[in-house]
């Protein structure tokens, strides 16, 4: 594991987040056309949003030491699902007033099958500080905003295994 996951995990664990990691590695190409392996820690956990609410959270980041700054990615998945398609432009108009006012530097998605999704991408230093609390605030903001979605007709808001 590279130094940079090290300092998040260490720092997620220092604020009482745990996640199950492990590495996950894919055969990409350089810009040379070179085969070359991608290497992603993906660290996964789940998040109490309400009293009968789970959501699987996860984060992902570029596996490397040979940069000092690495891209990563975290979602909070199995937010809702779109129940009815006849209330989707409603869904949406939600949505994009989410991540135009409400959201920060997260952004809500629905996915092709319905799920409803958030997420926000960023570049991870050897100071995890800044991105677990990135994580920590992103809870915050789905839970303030779920009230928001309870409200809209279409959507399942119950945590679903499926």
């Amino acid at each position: 594991m590279s130094l940079i996951s090290d300092n998040f995990l260490q720092e997620a664990e220092r604020k009482k987040i745990k996640f199950n990691g492990k590495i996950v590695e894919s055969k990409s190409k350089n810009r040379n056309g070179d085969d070359v392996i991608q290497k992603q820690n993906v660290l996964q956990t789940a998040l109490q949003v309400a009293e009968d609410k789970v959501v699987p959270c996860a984060v992902v980041i570029h596996e490397t030491d040979q940069l000092d700054y690495v891209n990563y990615q975290m979602t909070y998945n199995r937010v809702g699902f779109v129940t009815d398609r006849n209330e989707l432009p409603n869904i949406l108009e939600k949505v994009n007033e989410f991540n135009s006012m409400k959201s920060g530097y997260y952004h809500f998605v629905v996915n092709p099958d319905g799920e409803i999704i958030m997420r926000h991408l960023g570049i991870l230093g050897k100071d995890p500080v800044p991105a677990v609390n990135v994580f920590i605030h992103g809870g915050n903001i789905l839970r303030l905003l779920m009230s928001e979605l309870a409200k809209l007709e279409g959507v399942d808001l119950s945590t679903r295994l499926d």
